[in-house]
């Protein structure tokens, strides 16, 4: 039989060194007015599932030999439940580990449905997943006039590694990128463990929101080009401030820099015709926001001129390296235990409204990414933005207080100076 097993790749296998990595680390949740035919929908991501072979495989083995197995029969792909996050997160970890690494929750209201797709992490990054919602939604909206409706299968190589990309660039460059994005950790170490927090009590999953309205984002665009900077540095910015303002009730230290985490998307390295296939192609960065005081526009200046720099220095490149040649020396700083403490915000970008279409009358009303997953790190921010309206999504188990301060002055400080 073909395709009978699927090489995990150095990628696969580091995305698996996360204690705390759940089967489906991500969701996208999608509210809709109008209500969803089930059968259709089972339909729709059966077809998506053909298409894309690794949907229908399973993760198997350990850090040292693994790789992913054909499911030994075809899942129920959706289940009809409630999508509260606390409940979704129940009903995930319940699932048995021989199971789709995509799974799809659908709760029906009278006249709205909210649809929830979570994704193993393993096998794509959010980018992925919102690619793969694409794909669900229109062959979803196509089976309504064409019931033997089939997608185009998406080319998959044996080999899911991106080693190739690090081969493209010197082994020399690859450790100069790898150490000059290290130095921006070594920067911050002294002040990580300001955001190392133990929980009094572990509560139930809950996911928080707060939302940039469409009439305040045109705003914050042209905050943003005023000071030669884009809105993922306006994020940055005023994630640094809020973490600043937290960290100062804990330590009287004197902040320099404030250590924060994103995630780099390497499509952008490889051409058009190599991007298609369904895979992680995002690694995490280190930001160093320099803090020379509380002025914001001067905190975002500081930002966009670093983000400038980095851009032309190929950033995510190092990080690659540094997982695909983990013995090398310069590649220690990435494999220290307390390397993932830092605060960690996924700016994902926009979702066009085209992307998620389910045609027959359904409209998509609103749309948040989270990560699905429960830690003592309340530092965990996605961010998506749909019809203008940017939303910042924290899911925990703890420290609620934590979340609820750092996202209402994220959001405030927004107002505040993108008005002014």
């Amino acid at each position: 039989m073909k395709d009978i097993f699927i090489p995990s790749s150095i990628i696969d296998r580091n995305q698996r060194m996360f204690t705390s990595n759940e089967y489906y680390f991500f969701s996208l949740r999608l509210e809709i007015q109008g209500n969803i035919d089930p059968r259709r929908l089972e339909t729709a991501v059966a077809k998506v599932a053909e298409a894309i072979p690794i949907l229908r495989y399973y993760y198997s083995g350990t850090l040292d030999k693994s790789g992913w197995k054909p499911l030994p029969k075809n899942p129920g792909w959706v289940t009809r439940s409630s999508a509260e996050p606390a409940a979704l997160h129940t009903l995930l970890k319940s699932l048995p580990t021989e199971h789709s690494p995509m799974h799809i929750v659908l709760d029906k209201k009278p006249d709205s449905d909210t649809l929830v797709i979570s994704m193993d992490h393993t096998v794509t990054d959010a980018h992925g997943l919102l690619e793969i919602a694409g794909m669900i939604s229109s062959t979803y909206a196509a089976l309504g006039w064409n019931p033997d409706f089939s997608l185009l299968p998406i080319p998959q190589s044996e080999d899911r590694s991106l080693k190739p990309l690090i081969q493209s660039y010197s082994h020399e460059v690859c450790e100069s990128l790898c150490r000059a994005e290290a130095e921006n950790r070594f920067a911050v170490m002294p002040y990580q463990k300001l955001f190392v927090t133990a929980p009094t009590e572990r509560l139930s999953p809950k996911l928080f929101t707060r939302q940039i309205k469409p009439q305040m984002f045109p705003a914050m665009k042209a905050f943003a080009k005023q000071h030669h900077a884009t809105i993922n540095d306006v994020l940055l910015t005023v994630y640094a401030a809020a973490l600043k303002e937290y960290a100062g009730t804990k330590s009287d230290v004197s902040i320099k820099h404030i250590p924060i985490r994103s995630a780099v998307d390497l499509r952008k390295y490889y051409p058009p015709y190599l991007r298609n296939e369904i895979r992680n192609y995002s690694v995490p960065y280190w930001t160093s926001v320099a803090m020379p005081g509380n002025d914001i526009p001067s905190i975002l200046r500081g930002v966009a001129a670093s983000s400038r720099k980095t851009k032309a220095g190929a950033p995510g490149i190092g990080a690659m390296f540094s997982i695909e040649e983990p013995d090398c020396p310069v590649s220690r700083p990435y494999q220290d235990a307390d390397y993932s403490l830092a605060p960690f915000i996924s700016n994902v970008g926009v979702l066009a409204k085209d992307i998620v279409d389910f045609g027959d009358g359904l409209s998509v009303k609103d749309v948040v990414i989270y990560a699905n997953i429960t830690t003592e790190n309340p530092f965990i921010i996605g961010v998506l933005t749909w019809e203008n309206t940017l939303s910042l999504c924290i899911f925990t188990d703890c420290n609620y207080d934590i979340v609820k301060r750092l996202l209402d002055r994220m959001t405030a400080l927004i107002e505040e100076n993108c008005q002014a």
